[in-house]
């Protein structure tokens, strides 16, 4: 991989973090307000919690991966 498709990989992949994130958040939010109660509800929202932080942590080892990889990676040659 060149320089610039590393950083590219790595521009993408900080922008699907960002939009994953916010439907997860409400989702949550609104489990939160109790539009939806009982064992089932709980079991759903402990899930979509554990659900979140196992995604945020992917994220956040995709993103520090491609930083490593862009540290490795040499500055791509002139034309």
């Amino acid at each position: 991989m060149t320089r610039e498709q590393v950083e590219q990989a790595l521009r993408r992949a900080e922008q699907l973090t960002d939009q994953a994130m916010p439907g997860l958040d409400q989702a949550i939010a609104l489990m939160a307000q109790n539009v939806w109660t009982g064992p089932a509800a709980q079991r759903f929202a402990d899930e979509l919690t554990a659900q979140r932080q196992a995604l945020i942590g992917a994220c956040a080892e995709a993103v520090d991966e491609l930083r490593a990889l862009l540290a490795r990676t040499p500055a791509d040659g002139p034309g």
